[in-house]
């Protein structure tokens, strides 16, 4: 009999286990995709010229489960959570949340604050409580990228004086 109970115990154990999991896996896990965080403007990846998000830019994550599946956009002023979801860079010790532009499954816009420090950055995309693991990024002062007419990177730019 006490074999039974500890037989129905143990398969307890991992029925809770296994549906924990599928519940997790089914839930979303952010995850950014290699080499997915990129400046808006020229999608530089990392190791290229001008590939580092510079303060105050504008700046785009690729993934997946990185926010809601119907894409939300933010209005002014930008907010630090939109959808459920929210990036963090951490450089060092300080962490600074970006501010959101637009968010979707796949995808999310943001600028990075001005007071972000220099140096190399963990970012990490949270999502409905859920973060994802951290991707390197180089925070820099100033990079160069231009907007183009096709969207990627080539073609006739678009310039527009604010």
């Amino acid at each position: 009999m006490k074999n039974r109970v500890l037989y129905l115990a143990l398969a307890g154990v991992v029925l809770f286990a296994v549906l924990q999991r599928r519940a997790s896996h089914a839930a979303g896990v952010p995850s950014v995709s290699p080499g997915g965080v990129v400046n808006a403007a020229s999608f530089s990846q990392q190791g290229m010229p001008n590939a580092s998000i510079s303060q105050g830019s504008l700046f785009v994550i690729f993934g997946q489960n990185l926010g809601p599946t119907t894409l939300q956009g933010a209005v002014l002023p930008l907010p630090t959570t939109l959808g459920g979801a929210s990036v963090r860079l951490t450089v060092g010790t300080t962490s600074v949340d970006a501010l959101l532009v637009y968010t979707s499954s796949t995808q999310v816009a943001a600028v990075l604050p001005s007071k972000t420090p220099l140096g190399s950055a963990a970012l990490t995309v949270t999502y409905n409580g859920q973060t994802s693991s951290s991707s390197a990024v180089q925070v820099a002062s100033s990079g160069f990228g231009v907007f183009t007419r096709d969207q990627k990177g080539d073609g006739p730019a678009i310039v527009q004086n604010f």
